[in-house]
């Protein structure tokens, strides 16, 4: 009877470590995730949002060292989610992969960010270039002066 409840004691942890091995979601020093419904991310036996999957990448990066990120079943993500794997990968200065019908390809953002206006342009004196003003009634009127206060001499 103890041999049967060792054995079957063994087994139990022997399933439990394949189980926890199984839901790893790294491979080659990548996080696997998948696409769910909303929007949404499934990592292992986690749903992560947005903000949630950005703070998971961060922390996975920091301690597991991951290199990249990997968008599984990428045929069923919407743009949206494949532009979120994009950013968050871009961020965090990881790669991004797609896994389309079992074919691992980079991930291009479908939807990239408008490009960053240009500043203006910065004269010899170091200040920016500002445009002549516009001559109104109040611009050509000078300015009035009111003398200091004083106290009567005292």
């Amino acid at each position: 009877m103890r041999k049967l409840i060792l054995a079957s004691m063994a087994a139990v942890a022997v399933l439990a470590t394949s189980l926890a091995v199984a839901r790893d979601p790294i491979r080659d020093n990548r996080l696997v995730i998948t696409p769910a419904k909303n929007d949404h991310f499934e990592a292992a036996e986690y749903t992560l949002g947005k903000a949630e999957l950005y703070g998971y990448v961060s922390d996975l990066k920091e301690t597991k060292k991951i290199t990249g990120i990997v968008l599984s079943k990428g045929e069923k993500a919407t743009d949206m989610q494949k532009h979120l794997i994009a950013i968050t990968a871009k961020a965090q200065s990881l790669e991004a992969f797609i896994d389309l019908d079992g074919k691992m390809q980079t991930l291009v953002d479908p939807t990239p960010s408008p490009e960053a206006p240009t500043p203006p342009p910065i004269d010899n004196a170091g200040a920016a270039a500002t445009a002549p003003a516009a001559t109104t009634p109040a611009a050509t009127t000078p300015a009035t002066t009111t003398p200091p206060a004083t106290d009567g001499g005292h």
